[in-house]
Parts: structure tokens; C-alpha cells; sequence
């Protein structure tokens, strides 16, 4: 029988690849530190929204309160919430290795594209269903950078490593996330229709993840991005 999640991987696949082929781009440009500073910026203002959001999932949960879901959904958010807590601090901390003052770090817009990715679970969460957010962490965490990815962006950089820690941290600790978050959303008791709304949050999470991508790449010189 197939799960949910390998149901939602083959579903995905054109979209995972797209997605994997603008970070190769990224992979290729990342020896220019001002690309790799864009990126780690980035990073943190996702970071940010990330608590938030699963706060806003429990919160929501509580409007259907006899929903199968209601637990298990409640359960997994209670515990990455303690899991995720403070990792847009760790950004912050590593920014400011790289130069950048903490007021220049908040007082700087999100890009649209960075307010789209995490912007929209906001809409599948309060307006429709919360459980549509487990296709946007099925996206971010479970397709996460290798540790041997990030040594590569370290030395292709040129930056200090310590600047890396929480992308590092990330690239550990998210192998650990992975596992946790398959094992979630195979064991929820979906509808066909909850599991589309999972579906099209993960389909849409992979199409915002790539032009967040194509953005930092456009901070490279523009003869090499020509």
C-alpha cells in the first residue's frame, strides 16, 4: 500500500527537480560571498516565520476539535515548536559574524517571493485547513541541505565557517526532522481532500523555494548571470 508521503514524493517529483536544479545554480555561484550572505539572510527571514506558523496551526486546530487530526497534528507541533524555538536568533548571531548589524537585519523588507513562501500558509492554515501545513515542512525540512553541501558553500565562499553554524545546525539536525515528519503524515488519518490540501501546499512551497533561489542568484555579478 502506498503512503502518503511516497504518494506526495511521486506527485512532486518535477517540482523537487526544478527546485534541486536552481539550488545547483546557487551551488555554482556560491563563490561569490555576497550570493552565500543573501542566502543566510533569506534563511532567517523564513526562520522567522516559522514558530508562528505552527502556533497559528494549533491555534486553528482548535476549530475542529473532533477532527482524527486534532492530536496527532497538535502533538507534532507542540514538539518541533520547542524543537524550532530560537533558530532565527542563531541567524541573527551568524549575520552579524558576516557584518551586518541586527538593525540591518529586521529593518530590511522580505523579498515578495520570501512573504509568498511562508506568507500563503497563513491562507492554508486560517482558510482551509492547518493540516495543509505539513506539505510546506515536507518540503523544507525533508529536502534539506547535506552537511557536505554546506562544507562545499564554505569553501567556495571563502567566508568564515563560523558564519555557518545554524545552516550547518540545519544540515544536521533536519536528517533527524526528516524522519519525524514522514512518520507524521503517513500516520494521519486523511481525507482525500485533506491530503490534496497537504498536496498543494507542498506543490506550491517547491515553486516559491526555487524563485526564493533564482532571487539570491541574482545577486551575483550580472556577467555571470547572464
Amino acid at each position: 500500500m502506498t503512503t502518503h508521503f511516497e504518494r506526495l514524493t511521486k506527485s512532486m517529483s518535477l517540482m523537487a527537480l526544478n527546485a534541486r536544479a536552481v539550488g545547483n545554480q546557487y551551488y555554482e555561484l556560491s563563490c561569490y560571498p555576497e550570493v552565500v550572505k543573501e542566502h543566510i539572510w533569506v534563511n532567517q527571514m523564513v526562520a522567522r516565520a516559522t514558530v508562528p506558523l505552527m502556533r497559528e496551526v494549533i491555534s486553528c486546530m482548535e476549530d475542529y476539535p473532533k477532527d482524527e487530526l486534532h492530536n496527532i497534528l497538535t502533538s507534532y507541533m507542540r514538539r518541533h515548536i520547542a524543537e524550532e524555538t530560537d533558530h532565527d536568533e542563531w541567524y541573527v548571531n551568524d549575520l552579524e559574524l558576516l557584518g551586518l548589524s541586527r538593525e540591518e537585519i529586521f529593518s530590511r523588507p522580505p523579498t515578495p517571493n520570501v512573504a509568498a513562501l511562508s506568507g500563503s500558509q497563513y491562507y492554508w492554515i486560517k482558510h482551509h485547513h492547518p493540516v495543509a501545513f505539513m506539505g510546506y515542512l515536507g518540503c523544507l525540512e525533508v529536502y534539506h541541505p547535506t552537511v557536505e553541501y554546506v562544507e562545499g558553500l564554505i569553501k567556495n565562499s571563502g567566508l568564515p565557517a563560523k558564519a555557518f553554524s545554524t545552516v550547518m545546525e540545519h544540515a544536521v539536525i533536519d536528517a533527524q526532522h526528516k524522519e519525524d515528519i514522514i512518520e507524521t503524515i503517513n500516520s494521519l488519518p486523511l481525507t482525500e481532500v485533506q491530503y490534496q490540501a497537504i498536496e498543494l501546499s507542498a506543490f506550491q512551497t517547491f515553486r516559491y523555494v526555487a524563485k526564493v533561489m533564482e532571487d539570491i542568484c541574482r545577486v551575483a555579478p550580472k556577467q555571470q548571470t547572464a
